[in-house]
């Protein structure tokens, strides 16, 4: 299955929904996007990982990435996390996912404390929807 990221605002969060799976093939495309959005000045990003099928070490490798690019702008990385029954699940939890991230079981509970902020938008909007096929990558 292709690689399918798309992102929005919801409560002053950027939200990135990724989808399908991240590998050697595919993970370019995951971290062009995350770097441009982290440089064109999104400081608090929720990454939902919960509909991969697959992610190998390329794809850890970008979001502890995308997590040093924040922690150095002064910004902040949630994760929501595949379920916990999932081959994927297994495989980030042998990364060490869970100790290196802010992790959640949906988006909903990664803005949990977000949704006071007055003001804050409260749905997600899509600006862009990439799609990247193994095969263009």
């Amino acid at each position: 299955m292709a690689l399918s990221v798309s992102y929005g605002e919801r409560y002053g969060w950027t939200v990135v929904q990724v989808a399908g799976e991240i590998d050697i093939a595919g993970v370019v495309a995951l971290r062009e996007r995350l770097q441009r959005l982290v440089t064109d000045g999104c400081l608090h990003l929720v990454v939902d990982i919960g509909r991969l099928d697959f992610c190998d070490s390329t794809g850890f490798a970008v979001l502890v990435a995308t997590r040093r690019m924040l922690a150095a702008r002064g910004g902040r990385l949630r994760l929501v996390l595949p379920p916990a029954e999932s081959h994927t699940r297994k495989v980030l939890a042998l990364f060490g996912i869970e100790r290196i991230f802010d992790v959640h079981e949906s988006v909903e509970d990664a803005l949990s404390d977000a949704r006071t902020v007055p003001g804050a938008p409260q749905d997600v909007v899509p600006r862009q929807r990439d799609t990247a096929a193994a095969a263009t990558e």
